[in-house]
């Protein structure tokens, strides 16, 4: 409760303020990597910093494809900049879909913005519908860092979207969280990644993640070839090869995470003593965290390589459990 009254007093009244008046000014960067497709870009020198910190990727972009259809809306904060940039470039008149990739505040938080000023519909995978309608209150650094949202509707999504001139296929792919889908347009081998991808070894996650189920999208994408990925944090890849080098690398990474789970998910042992045995680091970063991963410290323990361990453990468990079971009939 006394946080709660925090939150009213100090916090409301901060953020406010800073939707009007940000603290250092945010700056927009639009580019088109390849016809019909416009990455918008928004940072500051907090958000260049932190992006620096937090694994060397940036905050979270939008995409406009054939200046009708947004993937992404980014992160609240960007809200003023982002809506002068609407304007700017007349996207105010032309996008009349919004596609989130999945539910976290940061690829959702100006749904609004776009509902507002596009008359946009906003549409996401079925089960991140009610999280994007019916959020729950955030951990105050993720407040912090992204801003607050403004409630918006959105519908389920159906399995293809189209723009004038291209249509793209409705990817399901969870692991980083549920609900979360890919868009993959089959003529010109695009995929627009999400968080599929984000960084090829970012080992902390949130408790939503889900690593089996990360491996089997990633192997997912994999099959589908695509020749460009436009990842939802602003990596994006040209070339078959270069997709699948950096596809194959995410999958790499999480494959050896469950294969040591495999190996050292012997006995009785805590979570946090199976962690440390899967990551066997030995870094100052590891001592101070406990070998929960540096976000782990900024977040209080929110993001952790736990919840990704957990998830491999208890796919380890139940896998042995069917197998006993058809084993006894």
């Amino acid at each position: 409760m006394f946080t709660k009254w925090l939150r009213f007093l100090l916090w409301q009244p901060f953020a406010l303020m800073c939707r009007r008046f940000p603290l250092w000014p945010f700056r927009a960067v639009v580019t088109e990597p390849v016809d019909g497709v416009m990455c918008i870009k928004i940072d500051n020198l907090l958000t260049r910093l932190l992006s620096r910190f937090s694994g060397g990727y940036d905050y979270a972009v939008c995409y406009v494809v054939d200046r009708t259809l947004m993937v992404d809306t980014g992160f609240p904060w960007a809200r003023r900049r982002l809506k002068q940039t609407l304007l700017e470039l007349g996207l105010d008149q032309t996008v009349s879909t919004v596609v989130n990739t999945h539910y976290h505040e940061d690829h959702t938080g100006n749904n609004d913005l776009i509902v507002d000023v596009c008359q946009a519909q906003v549409l996401a995978h079925a089960v991140a519908v009610p999280e994007i309608r019916f959020p729950i209150e955030l951990p105050w650094y993720r407040s912090f860092l992204f801003g607050p949202a403004r409630l918006a509707e959105a519908s389920p999504i159906g399995t293809k979207i189209d723009t004038e001139r291209f249509r793209f296929e409705v990817v399901e792919t969870p692991g980083h969280c549920p609900g979360h889908i890919c868009l993959f347009e089959p003529e010109q081998k695009w995929l627009f990644s999400g968080d599929l991808y984000v960084a090829a070894d970012l080992d902390s996650q949130l408790r939503d993640a889900d690593g089996p189920q990360w491996i089997s999208s990633l192997e997912s994408a994999l099959r589908l070839n695509p020749e460009w990925m436009f990842d939802a944090h602003g990596s994006i890849f040209s070339g078959a090869e270069r997709v699948e080098r950096h596809l194959r690398r995410k999958l790499g990474f999480l494959t050896a995470i469950r294969d040591r789970v495999d190996r050292f998910a012997t006995g009785t042992q805590t979570i946090q003593e199976l962690t440390r045995k899967v990551f066997d680091r030995r870094d100052l970063v590891d001592w101070l965290s406990f070998g929960e991963g540096w976000l782990s410290i900024i977040t209080a323990s929110d993001f952790s390589r736990c919840n990704l361990v957990k998830t491999f453990l208890c796919a380890r468990i139940s896998a042995a459990a069917s197998h006993d079971g058809q084993d006894g009939r």
